[in-house]
């Protein structure tokens, strides 16, 4: 039942149910709202698409801020301006707010029963290498805690003022997205063969020959490489230029071999198995997936071969790794995950409930370990909750039909299994796909919620067996209501 809640529009009648499902804000559907043109809607959503497109290109910083937070920012300004002043509206799931509510918990215990200072001193500490960043100044609890609410809160919310302006979002935020790792991905190999030398000109050059494209760290890339891989497959079995969503792949592919990310490469397949299961169209997927395995093996594997002699052992680090100067080996990077771990739960079993304060959030490279460390049972209640909702969304999406919703649970599971091995979990990457599980179940809702008002059942509803675009469902949805839609 507070699935069903999660986002639904306040309507008064059929004809402002279709007014909002069509992304209208004008003013004739709510008594005194503002008349915002019809253009800042679509500057809304395309301002949210660049943030996707953006997001995971964290080498790139301006005066100290990224380009996509940009355009989040103005996303976010203009679409609550739009809610107060307008007639946008939509409710946010309630778990979104749990691990926003841990946060204060946990901030607040500390702030008035704070940990002794000398309780640091002994900790095993390693120093996280994300070039570009000055490790002297850290931030403190608050200040992490501010931008990771950023994360958790903010950006699902813009996605679903997006959605709600434009229920084809959540397709476009997921290819958006898609196409900005293929290119940190391409960036990576091209850098990787010498070609060129962005990470250089960027302050991100590691020791190694791991690549980080445009990424801040090399198993960053790989990260998102994996949890786009879903969205590939998944444009292999709806698009009509499937050699696109092919060509993104092989990228993909080449992104996690350049990372050197062990975790992300034995992701890697599974993701794209588990993707090809989900798929309505399995024969097709299967045929173009085969070209691809054969394109990509060919291409990164033969290619980086020849143009970079040696370069797939130093890459491939599984088992006792290399042992140059200098480069870090799998077994010393082992022993130091292994001593992070210990530490890590150390902390929880010396402060149980709150942690030792969310400055050290990043620090244990498990993020469970890390949830535990730095908040405690409080924190980690919190994303528990998080993460519940956010796969039940993906799960009631699929349910009704969504096609992306199966997409995206995989893209969310990936996440978690590789978090078991890396500290990816304050970056703001990560949520857009927590909010475009929300935005689709809210869609979904606001659909039923008209075929309740007028009395019909839209075809995208019927029970055929077959799962339909969420552009399509909502072009049924306008037929049935009688709305036009709006103008394109």
């Amino acid at each position: 039942m507070q699935q069903r809640k999660a986002l639904r529009c306040r309507v008064g009648g059929p004809g402002r149910m279709a007014s909002l499902t069509a992304g209208r804000v004008t003013r004739g559907n709510v008594p005194g709202a503002v008349a915002f043109p019809p253009w800042l809607a679509k500057a809304v959503v395309g301002s949210f698409l660049v943030a996707s497109f953006t997001a995971t290109w964290g080498g790139i910083h301006l005066g100290g801020i990224q380009p996509a937070d940009v355009f989040l920012l103005f996303t976010f300004v203009v679409a609550a301006a739009m809610a107060v002043f307008g007639n946008l509206r939509f409710r946010i799931p309630r778990w979104l707010w749990a691990p926003a509510v841990s946060l204060l918990v946990c901030s607040t215990a500390l702030t008035y029963r704070p940990i002794p200072a000398a309780s640091f001193a002994v900790r095993y500490e390693h120093t996280l290498q994300s070039a570009g960043v000055d490790v002297s100044s850290t931030p403190g609890s608050i200040v992490k805690s501010a931008f990771w609410i950023i994360a958790l809160v903010v950006v699902p919310i813009a996605a679903l003022a997006a959605t709600a302006l434009e229920p084809r979002a959540p397709e476009w935020i997921a290819a958006s997205f898609l196409a900005g790792v293929c290119v940190s991905s391409l960036i990576a190999l091209t850098d990787l063969t010498k070609l060129t030398h962005f990470a250089r000109s960027l302050d991100y050059q590691f020791d190694s020959d791991r690549q980080t494209g445009l990424s801040d760290h090399p198993n960053t890339l790989g990260l998102v490489c994996v949890i786009a891989t879903p969205f590939a497959v998944h444009l292999i079995s709806e698009s009509r230029r499937r050699w696109l969503p092919c060509a993104a792949l092989v990228l993909l592919g080449g992104g996690v071999v350049a990372s050197g990310s062990r975790g992300a490469q034995l992701a890697l397949p599974v993701a794209v198995l588990a993707a090809v299961f989900a798929s309505p169209h399995k024969k097709k997927v299967v045929g173009w997936l085969a070209v691809t395995l054969v394109a990509s093996f060919l291409g990164v594997v033969t290619v980086l071969g020849q143009l970079v002699p040696g370069i797939l052992d130093k890459l491939f680090r599984f088992g006792a790794g290399i042992t140059l100067p200098g480069v870090s080996t799998s077994a010393s990077s082992d022993e130091e995950r292994s001593q992070l771990f210990a530490q890590a739960w150390s902390d929880f079993e010396d402060h149980p409930f709150f942690g030792i304060g969310i400055k050290h959030i990043n620090e244990a490279h498990n993020i469970y370990l890390q949830i535990v460390s730095a908040g405690g049972s409080v924190l980690l209640v919190g994303m528990l909750v998080y993460w519940f909702g956010t796969i039940q969304s993906c799960r009631v999406a699929k349910r009704d039909g969504e096609v992306l919703g199966a997409y995206l649970m995989i893209s969310v599971v990936a996440w978690l299994a590789i978090g078991a091995v890396e500290n990816q979990l304050t970056d703001r990457f990560l949520y857009y796909m927590v909010g475009c599980a929300a935005a689709i179940v809210a869609v979904n809702r606001v659909e039923a919620s008209a075929d309740r008002l007028t009395g019909s059942v839209t075809p995208a509803r019927l029970s055929t067996g077959q799962s339909r675009p969420l552009w399509a469902r909502h072009a049924a949805l306008r037929r049935d209501t009688g709305a036009a839609g709006p103008q394109r």
